[in-house]
């Protein structure tokens, strides 16, 4: 009982991180935290949930793949450094978190979800 609380826990604790990436300005640092604690929280959940249904529904949570290879990423902000100076670089970064931030919606909602199922579940 004690660990369905804790479960329960954790699936409100990632949509409250959701929560505050989506309402404030947040970082690709940030974003890339919540992406690694999604990965963590999803793997723990899929080995740990053992009613189909909702075992099905966990593996639909999409990863938060932001971050490309360092090499194609330096050489991007290179390239967009000599074009557009500073603010090319910033536009990019800028589209990347906006892009990020859809995700983050999508895998708040999922959780949600989730959260819902796992209450039903363990009572």
């Amino acid at each position: 009982m004690n660990t369905n609380r804790n479960i329960v826990r954790q699936v409100r604790d990632i949509q409250a991180r959701a929560d505050h990436l989506i309402n404030t300005s947040a970082g690709l640092t940030e974003i890339e935290q919540f992406s690694d604690y999604n990965k963590e929280l999803k793997s723990f959940l899929i080995k740990t949930i053992k009613d189909d249904f909702i075992f099905n529904y966990i593996k639909e949570i999409p990863e938060l793949e932001i971050s490309e290879s360092e090499t194609k990423k330096g050489f991007f902000y290179v390239i967009l450094y000599f074009i557009f100076g500073s603010l090319g670089l910033l536009a990019a970064e800028t589209k990347q978190i906006n892009d990020s931030l859809d995700t983050i919606r999508d895998i708040k909602g999922k959780y949600a979800s989730v959260e819902l199922l796992l209450s039903n579940n363990f009572d």
